[in-house]
């Protein structure tokens, strides 16, 4: 089968960590391009036997003519890719090129598959909510991240609920883990790492405090840093490449985020057998985490739960050990070969229709 994704860019995020992770997965068995609107390398690896065709489209517009322009010249040559790769199936990442992928296809007359990565409500844009009622029903399935977010989209036939998959191989689990506290995301309000830190300056302990990403708050990260006297306990990273070798050394990883579409660093922590705890934001910690199982769920923001549960883990090597060797089950549940196969079920579907 030839199968064409289309994503804005494959840079570090957690929507082009799991279209990688596919492509790498569908490849096996079938022909795969990806085509990116951006001019970038992908930063995951991809096989080599996938294609990857680079638009260079992702100019910013200045007002709404410019804006209507570059959708247009968008979809001219979104078009001309499509008819030149003539697959058996388009896969869109993303509510922005969702549409835009959904008008095209139906142009060319070819079946979609959409996927939203983040909540439905993230942009908070009655116009985009509009494009998406009227547009999405004429993609021929919608896959949603969470069952929470699923419900949002009543007004749809086909959608359905595939988790984020992990891959983890042969990384081990049997490093010894140090008194280390981890965090990861983009730098921006939404990921709540300003109030990590303003709770972990209220608590006396030496464990320190990483913090991996990177992102437009980074100055204001810095100088709230700075204005508690942190600067030796509490590292901004950067963007890490091989970010396994955190989870690895990691007692402790913290979920902060004010919301999410699906955490799949979250995922990523248990796999390694991280203790875990997040705030039970919408959406995904709380259909992945099972409180005082395989982690812990805090009241959404509570800071005053969130500085007690980091206080409870830190002073708990039993209960860190519990957590994290419960957490190991997400390997199973969310491994790349169990999650393919549910998304190559609907793919056939899709392609029978």
């Amino acid at each position: 089968m030839k199968i064409l994704f289309i994503i804005s860019s494959l840079s570090s995020g957690g929507a082009e960590r799991v279209l990688s992770l596919l492509a790498n997965e569908f490849i096996k068995k079938n022909k795969i391009t990806i085509t990116t609107f951006s001019n970038e390398d992908s930063f995951y690896p991809l096989n080599n036997n996938i294609k990857h065709i680079k638009l260079n489209l992702l100019q910013n517009s200045s007002n709404i003519f410019e804006s209507l322009f570059n959708s247009f010249k968008r979809i001219k040559i979104l078009t001309n890719v499509i008819k030149n790769e003539n697959p058996d199936i388009v896969i869109s990442f993303m509510t922005h090129t969702n549409i835009l992928s959904i008008i095209v296809s139906k142009m060319v007359g070819k079946k979609i598959i959409i996927s939203e990565r983040i909540a439905y409500d993230f942009y908070n844009s009655r116009l985009l909510n509009l494009a998406r009622k009227f547009i999405y029903p004429f993609s021929n399935a919608l896959i949603t991240q969470t069952i929470e977010d699923k419900k949002n989209y009543s007004f749809l036939k086909n959608v359905y609920v595939i988790y984020n998959p992990i891959q983890i191989n042969n990384h081990n689990i049997n490093i010894k883990k140090e008194n280390i506290i981890l965090a990861i995301g983009r730098f921006d309000k939404q990921k709540g790492f300003d109030i990590l830190i303003k709770v972990y300056s209220k608590i006396d302990t030496n464990w320190k405090l990483y913090i991996a990403g990177e992102g437009s708050e980074r100055k204001n990260l810095e100088n709230l840093i700075k204005d508690l006297n942190l600067e030796n306990k509490v590292i901004l990273l950067g963007r890490i490449k091989n970010i396994f070798k955190w989870y690895e050394k990691s007692s402790i990883f913290v979920l902060s985020s004010k919301k999410e579409g699906f955490p799949n660093v979250l995922i990523e922590a248990m796999a390694f057998g991280c203790a875990v705890m997040s705030f039970d934001c919408p959406y995904g910690p709380g259909e992945i985490i099972d409180d005082g199982v395989n982690g812990i769920l805090i009241e959404n923001q509570n800071k005053e739960k969130l500085k007690e549960a980091i206080e409870k883990l830190i002073e708990d090597e039993n209960l860190r050990e519990k957590l994290g060797k419960n957490a190991l089950q997400v390997r199973e549940k969310y491994s790349i070969d169990k999650i393919a196969k549910e998304w190559e079920g609907i793919i056939k579907e899709a392609v029978k229709e």
